[in-house]
């Protein structure tokens, strides 16, 4: 490798569930809205607010070249918390803002693209492969391009095309984030070493509901990770599997094996295949296996009654904010307040109607709690409840469990209500519970508890399971703009037949071109 390198730091990070309201400038602002020395400066804070991906690309670059050894050039990036498609003027005005601020970087010997992959516009079924065309046509070529994806990525041809690799995480909850990161920065390292990598992609009639992505030891998703990666040597530089996001319901949505060789393309095929082989024989383990509503108002209410017996969780995974939900329905909360649950935290919920009551009530103070006084989505049900104000928080903490340890986490202003036998952490800024930090943050005992709410569908698994092993970890089937149920949705672009909604989808190795 000659020379000092100028690579640039760029990025679009959206999931879009097509079922939820679209989504605006306004809510990329309320996450993540970069641009230049502010995407270096946080990317070597000890506790950033930046993508972890940035972090871990900075961190190899920084410790194999020195940080005179080469240079960065960041550009933009932009995130948001999962939401609907997002909506065309605003994206073309990004576009145009990338476009700009990648050609007045002028010349650079590498990109790096941190992006997610599950994104939809309210004109377009792919607005990443635009963002990826965007770079090509900016920086030429013969310049590498390496983007990171979320392992929930929908692949385009376009997509493929436009950049030379697409590293996906591994882990679900994604703790691998940063790793992903470094990972992209030694595959450049490579390529300015001479190496040309070589890909080849094999899509599967598979979109895995939410709550059977998992990746931990006896998922079948993580299985076929982790045969995947003993299958790197010198030949393959990565290999990466990505389960798709079904709520985006576009044409491109797969569960999708891409395998990356050095300057091999028929072993990329030919173990891409073998993979998608391995896959498709388990495709039956794809099915959702969760419990009623009132089975979980009842063991609640068991739990609550006898100290002596284990504390429970009780995940919402239809009402999830990292998949687009709202994170406000009340199914469970109206159930487990009319069995009269006692010991239970809910976090966390988006209200910010609420959190202003509650400021005006005051702590300490009491009032008649209105949930849901400004949304209207469907799911987005009213309920009230009689609540004392516990605390009022500006909502920032740095995380040290899960997803969120080391990180600086803003959840806008926070109220905690206790309603009686359950007691809840109420927000400003729409996020799903990654962690017993969400609860912890603002004067709640996670360990105290009985039982635990969570408006999550699996993050929130590695900032529990230091308390909670799977055992004691309960799914709820409960309506919602993310519900595992896919046949509850009426679905527009997915292709069909498509396992588990067509149980006669078929797949074998004779359909790879």
């Amino acid at each position: 490798m000659a020379g000092k390198k100028r690579i640039a730091i760029c990025g679009f990070n959206l999931e879009s569930n097509r079922f939820s309201p679209t989504c605006s400038r306004w809510d990329f602002e309320q996450s993540c809205y970069m641009t230049g020395a502010e995407i270096t400066r946080q990317a070597r804070l000890e506790h950033p607010s930046i993508h972890s991906g940035v972090c871990g690309f900075y961190a190899v670059m920084d410790e194999t070249q020195g940080r005179d050894g080469w240079e960065d050039a960041p550009a933009i990036l932009i995130s948001s918390t999962p939401a609907g498609a997002v909506e065309e003027e605003f994206f073309t005005e990004f576009l145009e803002e990338l476009r700009s601020s990648l050609a007045a970087l002028g010349p650079v010997d590498g990109v790096y693209i941190c992006q997610h992959g599950g994104a939809t516009a309210v004109h377009t079924h792919d607005p990443d492969g635009d963002v990826f065309q965007v770079v090509r046509a900016v920086v030429g070529p013969d310049v590498p391009v390496i983007a990171t994806l979320d392992l929930h990525s929908n692949i385009s041809d376009e997509m493929m095309a436009a950049v030379d690799m697409m590293i996906g995480y591994r882990t679900n909850p994604h703790i691998d984030q940063y790793e992903r990161g470094a990972e992209a920065a030694n595959c450049m390292l490579e390529m300015f070493d001479g190496v040309k990598p070589t890909k080849y992609r094999v899509r599967l009639p598979l979109v895995a509901p939410s709550v059977t992505q998992l990746t931990a030891e006896g998922h079948p998703y993580g299985d076929l990770i982790r045969l995947g990666q003993t299958k790197l040597d010198d030949r393959v530089m990565n290999i990466t599997i990505l389960s798709g996001f079904a709520f985006a319901d576009t044409p491109k949505n797969s569960m999708t094996v891409i395998v990356h060789t050095r300057d091999d393309p028929a072993h990329a095929k030919a173990l891409a295949i073998d993979l998608a082989e391995a896959g498709w024989a388990e495709h039956e383990r794809y099915r959702p296996s969760m419990i009623t509503l009132a089975e979980a108002a009842t063991r609640a209410k068991l739990v609550g009654e006898d100290a002596s017996t284990p504390s429970l969780v009780f995940a919402d995974p239809a009402d999830n904010p990292g998949g687009g939900g709202r994170g406000n329905t009340t199914h469970i909360l109206r159930a487990f307040h009319e069995a009269g649950v006692e010991g239970c935290l809910l976090g966390v919920f988006f209200d910010p109607a609420l959190v202003r009551a509650a400021s005006e009530a005051g702590k300490g103070g009491s009032f008649r709690a209105q949930f849901n006084t400004e949304e209207d989505n469907q799911f987005s049900e009213a309920f009230e409840a009689d609540a004392t104000v516990l605390g009022l928080f500006d909502g920032t903490f740095v995380g040290e469990h899960g997803m969120a340890a080391g990180k600086s986490v803003d959840l806008g202003p926070v109220a905690t209500l206790d309603l009686g036998g359950i007691r809840i952490v109420v927000i400003t800024k729409r996020q799903q519970c990654l962690s017993t930090d969400f609860l912890s943050a603002f004067g709640l005992d996670p360990a105290a508890a009985r039982s635990i709410v969570v408006k999550s569908r699996g993050h929130f698994r590695a900032g529990f399971d230091y308390m909670f092993p799977p055992a004691r970890i309960h799914e709820v089937d409960v309506p919602g703009l993310t519900s595992p149920n896919l046949a509850n949705f009426d679905w527009s672009y997915l292709p069909r037949p498509v396992f588990p909604l067509d149980a006669e989808a078929k797949w074998d190795r004779s359909m790879v071109g």
